[in-house]
């Protein structure tokens, strides 16, 4: 094989198209068929190959799906949020969003999601790796119409966590977008009237999970991100806080906080706070 097509096919997780093969690379019909015959290529979909030599995974299937659609539509949904690193996320099936007149016979492990919904510059940007997503905020539209109202929010609470977007940012995208067909778009809105009131998302899933608990039990509404200035002049944010009574509760999670060093840095904050009358 020559070098061009191995440039190629390591940028594409090990991936070509036959438009590339044929044009791009300038194979013939029959070399491709010798390709095959000779254990060379193995056929992903009816118009994507892959080097039999490179690994089958998550990315490479990602990116055979963008490859047979011809630069048409992204990956959308839980397959755009475990890209960008959102957490518990499935693998299959592949979710790719195309425009509604869109037609291409797909396999059972990807789900075309065609919609008249479709801006092709706006909805999408391209990852590091190479894979075209959803944007941040047609992401979380995504998200909101696949998930139960429990695991979109904290999907949205992953996605603010990481810096994609935020919930103001969410707000003028629904406001924009807002219409009784599109999917999701009620719990979209019963996330933003409570993420819209904090300063900052949730610091842990468990978090989350605790405050849906004192909700249910009828307990006084707690603060979240309660702003406290210590003794040294630093101002932290405390996950959960009844200020009157100088408590708080630090649900703590290794993925939030940076691992042990994290929850050392997490115990040495906790003195700080008895220090200024917390507990």
């Amino acid at each position: 094989m020559n070098r061009e097509l191995l440039e190629l096919a390591r940028y594409q997780f090990g991936l070509l198209s036959r438009s590339q093969l044929l044009g791009q690379l300038g194979w013939s019909s029959s070399a491709i068929s010798r390709a095959y015959h000779d254990g060379r290529f193995v056929r992903v979909l009816p118009s994507v190959v892959r080097l039999t030599s490179a690994p089958d995974t998550f990315a490479s299937r990602c990116m055979a799906v963008q490859l047979a659609c011809d630069g048409v539509g992204f990956l959308g949904s839980l397959t755009a949020a475990r890209i960008v690193g959102l957490r518990r996320l499935p693998s299959e099936p592949i979710f790719f969003t195309v425009p509604v007149g869109f037609r291409r016979a797909m396999p059972g492990w990807i789900r075309l999601l065609r919609t008249g919904w479709y801006d092709h510059e706006g909805d999408r940007t391209t990852s590091p790796s190479g894979l075209v997503v959803a944007a941040p905020c047609r992401m979380l539209f995504g998200l909101a119409a696949e998930l139960n109202q429990y695991r979109f929010e904290r999907a949205a609470e992953d996605t603010w966590h990481l810096g994609l977007t935020t919930p103001a940012e969410a707000a003028d995208c629904l406001d924009r977008h807002r219409c009784r067909g599109k999917d999701g778009v009620a719990r979209m809105e019963r996330w933003l009237e409570k993420a819209l009131t904090q300063d900052r998302p949730a610091q842990s899933e468990l978090e989350r999970d605790l405050l849906d608990a004192l909700d249910r039990v009828g307990l006084p509404p707690a603060a979240r991100q309660h702003p406290l200035t210590l003794l040294d002049g630093a101002t932290i944010h405390l996950d959960i806080a009844w200020p009157t009574i100088r408590l708080a509760v630090e649900p703590g999670a290794s993925w939030w906080h940076g691992g042990d060093a994290g929850q050392r840095r997490d115990q040495l904050r906790d003195i700080a706070c008895g220090e200024v009358g917390w507990q």
